[in-house]
């Protein structure tokens, strides 16, 4: 079962798609019956919002898997559109009020259903609404949710593909995150086969710098059609991000409006031909944000324009870029990474 499904939502139909599908993913990940009902509530509730007040969206819905906790799981939707907005949300979200004909119910509903909601709207910008579900581990690890380090994803693959090319590998260590971002040539399996390896190097190699992780990437990737390959480090005691990346992964720190700072990656494939690899080491100042994406979003990627969207969730945030910036002619790739609140 993949672990990022993406629905068109553009008639009642797919309301019932999509809400069908939510269950299977959180009964896949061994939810408890009254978790499945939430669920297909929040789906049903967000996706009637959205054809009511944007006429079309689509809904994310993503399995969490994090090899680092022990088999901590989580189910984790996202409904985005570019509808209308909405000017004063609080308003929104209180049950009984509505600006269309329904009772009014939809927003209070998912809230209160889900263990872990947020929700980000702008007029004339559309409406982001984004809702989690941990599954809790039975190892005493501590889950993700819990970490000083909070990560947001969206991996969706090309338009008429079935798997995407690009790939997402994390681990966390106390206060440190190590992240890898792959995007392998092309698209389809050729291209996910080579942006999974990448991520088991990583997975076989957790205590490596970042310079050192993409040595053995290149290595491992040599049988394959090579991938762009982006690894940060994160050490949140000493202040400090390392980097390394070679290929069009973009990657920025993003530490309050208009202050942003791009890093350096360098030109090359890992797996056929890269230059000399370089480790550039950054100010991790606090309250920052990591950015990293594929080039299936465009370049201009950035926070600027969205007033108090850093302070939100980071899976709210990859998914809001992921929308307004996503090319929809290639696999699409973001992560996001805060400290947590």
């Amino acid at each position: 079962m993949p672990d990022f499904v993406r629905i068109q939502v553009e008639d009642p139909s797919q309301i019932a798609e999509a809400r069908r599908v939510a269950r299977k993913q959180a009964s896949h990940l061994g939810m408890a019956a009254p978790q499945l009902e939430q669920i297909a509530l929040v789906v049903t509730e967000a996706a009637t919002n959205l054809l009511k007040h944007a006429g079309h969206g689509e809904i994310l819905i993503r399995n969490v898997r994090e090899h680092d906790s022990g088999g901590f799981l989580a189910l984790e939707v996202l409904v985005l559109d570019r509808g209308p907005g909405m000017a004063d949300i609080e308003r929104c979200i209180t049950d009984g009020y509505s600006t269309g004909s329904s009772p009014g119910q939809g927003l209070g509903a998912i809230t209160r259903h889900s263990p872990e909601s947020d929700l980000y709207s702008a007029k004339s910008k559309g409406t982001a609404i984004f809702a989690r579900w941990p599954q809790k581990s039975n190892t005493g690890t501590v889950p993700s949710h819990l970490r000083p380090l909070r990560v947001g994803v969206v991996n969706v693959c090309k338009p008429g593909q079935e798997v995407c090319g690009d790939s997402v590998g994390i681990e966390h260590s106390g206060g440190q995150a190590l992240v890898l971002v792959a995007d392998g040539l092309g698209h389809g399996i050729d291209a996910q086969t080579a942006s999974l390896e990448a991520v088991s190097t990583l997975r076989a190699y957790p205590k490596e710098t970042p310079k050192g992780l993409l040595e053995l990437v290149h290595l491992a990737l040599r049988s394959t059609r090579g991938a762009a390959v982006a690894v940060a480090r994160i050490d949140m005691e000493r202040g400090i991000l390392q980097f390394a990346g070679v290929g069009n992964i973009s990657a920025q720190i993003y530490s309050g409006p208009k202050a942003s700072h791009h890093l350096v990656s360098l030109n090359g494939t890992a797996g056929h031909q890269i230059p000399r690899l370089q480790e550039f080491t950054y100010r991790w100042p606090a309250g920052a944000l990591l950015v990293l994406h594929s080039d299936g979003l465009s370049s201009s990627t950035a926070l600027d324009d969205y007033p108090r969207l850093a302070a939100r969730d980071p899976s709210l945030i990859a998914g809001i870029l992921y929308r307004d910036f996503s090319r929809y002619s290639d696999d699409s790739t973001v992560v996001v990474i805060k400290a947590a609140a």
